[in-house]
């Protein structure tokens, strides 16, 4: 029995780690990368940011989002420049905020609840579980 949950347990999270994976450069970029089609991941940005009351501007071609929160978010979103692109196989999405350099620490949380937020609507729209 101890031999079987050695090999399933690391089995499983590498299961959990095929579909995507996160990294974080600094405190304002964020990366995932996604086993799905770029289109699919594309329009899935877009949708989740303006979902998200952001205004969107966006170029399929060159991959680059840009999305300033409307003015219903009362300055709590930060404004995002996203690139999606496809990488060994893969489709990479990079979040990069466009905040002031003299953020508060507290609304350096509230820039980084933001983006895993993001992040976790684009996973469940790619998933399937949103539409």
């Amino acid at each position: 029995m101890k031999i079987l949950l050695k090999l399933i347990v690391p089995l499983s999270v590498a299961v959990a780690l095929v579909g995507c994976t996160t990294s974080t450069d600094s405190s304002d970029s964020w990366s995932e990368s996604y086993l799905a089609p770029y289109d699919r991941v594309f329009d899935a940005v877009v949708d989740v940011l303006e979902d998200g009351e952001y205004l969107v501007e966006a170029n399929r071609e060159t991959g680059k989002i840009t999305a300033e929160p409307s003015r219903s978010s009362r300055g709590l979103s930060p404004e995002l420049a996203v690139r999606v692109f496809e990488k060994d196989e893969r489709v990479r999405v990079d979040v990069q905020t466009r905040a002031g350099v003299n953020q508060s620490v507290t609304q350096g949380r509230q820039v980084e609840i933001s983006i895993i937020e993001f992040f976790h609507e684009l996973e469940l729209r790619l998933q399937g579980f949103k539409d």
